[in-house]
């Protein structure tokens, strides 16, 4: 039985159809229309048997109702460029229209796709990066070329990675945040980098949601609208400020672009991105700004205010410490659990969609319990005791 694509005046089927496909996502869909004996006649680019890895990949990336589709602009890219990267290893390039006889089902193997994933110098995170674009990828279009017992086996044996030893977020402490301000401030375009600072630190925001306009800052309600993760078509959303944060952005738009308020309409003043290096324009990009504060935390690892390496007891030894942009979203959440904020705030704070996300952060309180319990009075009075037995500490 066979679903018509004809529109009916008293409800529109295919704009009802169109909702359903955006909310759950066309394999869900299709699994149950399937379940009630319903099939969907028309498909972009019906996967076959005897389909190629170039046509998968189009297919992928093209049709309207692909995973690809539905995530945000950055995911895209990502996506994009592992889909070029798992073509180009068995030679098909999908930027040409070169016809290639490699058909998807003789690279949807155990032993092709294990081998992608196993090559040399590919750091962990790399791997685990490739193994889950294929999971999205082979699920978005083999589920009419292999069957869900075989998606199964592919998932858990050849795209299976054992999960790492769990590294807690690295946050900074308040010195060396600091200390990140005061360099911010040597640096060039140094007002805009500290006011770039204190509102990562001040809102606990993540680096891609730094791109926001005069208009979704609102001084005297301490809030700035961003545009939340994980959207394609992402709606903005409040993100509330700490004081110093709103001090700081308030007279960063001031000395920025007051000038410009003679100049333009209302309208295409609020238009202006906060962070941007031509006038408002266009935002500043993530990479300028991850390059900005690479080069301040890279800094203070040279004065030694901050170290890059720690002594982890598990694996009895030193191992690097990565810190960036989203440590400063990692201090901010830290620092409001350890004040006392209610985690379920914090989570709101935060944007996390789940409470587990922000229960990470509990974890690394048993570092700052042992430090507190360090400058217990009795700790030393302890110490001296032992001492005068002789023991060692």
């Amino acid at each position: 039985m066979a679903l018509e694509s004809e529109d009916h005046s008293q409800f529109n089927i295919k704009g009802e159809v169109q909702a359903l496909l955006e909310k759950y996502g066309q394999v869900q869909v299709e699994k149950e229309l399937g379940s009630i004996g319903l099939l969907l006649t028309e498909q972009k680019n019906p996967i076959n048997k005897e389909i190629t890895l170039l046509e998968a990949a189009h297919h992928f990336l093209d049709d309207e109702f692909s995973t690809y589709q539905n995530v945000s602009p950055s995911t895209q890219s990502s996506y994009k460029s592992e889909m070029r990267s798992f073509c180009k290893y068995f030679k098909v390039n999908i930027d040409t229209d070169i016809s290639t006889d490699v058909l998807l089902k003789e690279v949807l193997t155990p032993e092709k796709l294990e081998e992608y994933i196993q090559q040399p110098n590919l750091a962990e995170s790399t791997r685990r990066k490739k193994a889950a674009f294929l999971r999205t990828f082979i699920d978005s279009v083999a589920r009419d070329l292999l069957s869900e017992k075989k998606i199964n086996q592919l998932n858990k044996r050849a795209l299976h990675l054992d999960d790492p030893d769990p590294q807690p977020p690295r946050a900074f402490t308040a010195e060396q945040i600091d200390y990140l301000l005061n360099l911010s401030r040597l640096t060039r375009c140094s007002l805009r980098n500290y006011t770039i600072l204190w509102t990562l630190v001040g809102t606990g925001i993540r680096v891609d949601e730094l791109h926001f306009q005069i208009g979704d800052v609102n001084l005297e309600k301490g809030w700035i609208k961003v545009k939340a993760k994980g959207r394609k078509e992402r709606g903005k959303v409040k993100r509330f400020m700490t004081k110093g944060a709103i001090k700081a952005i308030k007279y960063y738009i001031i000395f920025t672009y007051s000038h410009l308020k003679s100049v333009l309409s209302e309208t295409d003043y609020k238009r202006l991105y906060v962070f941007s290096d031509d006038n408002g324009r266009n935002t500043l990009s993530n990479r300028a700004i991850q390059k900005m504060v690479r080069g301040l935390i890279d800094r203070a690892i040279e004065d030694n205010v901050i170290q890059d390496k720690v002594w982890d007891s598990d694996r009895g030894a030193e191992v690097q410490v990565n810190y960036s942009t989203h440590s400063f979203r990692h201090s901010f959440a830290i620092y409001a659990l350890e004040s006392g904020m209610d985690i379920y705030i914090v989570k709101e704070l935060l944007g996390h969609k789940s409470i587990e996300s922000t229960e990470v952060y509990l974890n690394l309180f048993d570092e700052q319990y042992q430090n507190a319990m360090d400058k217990h009075p009795f700790a030393q009075l302890e110490i001296e005791q032992l001492k005068h037995l002789g023991v060692d500490v």
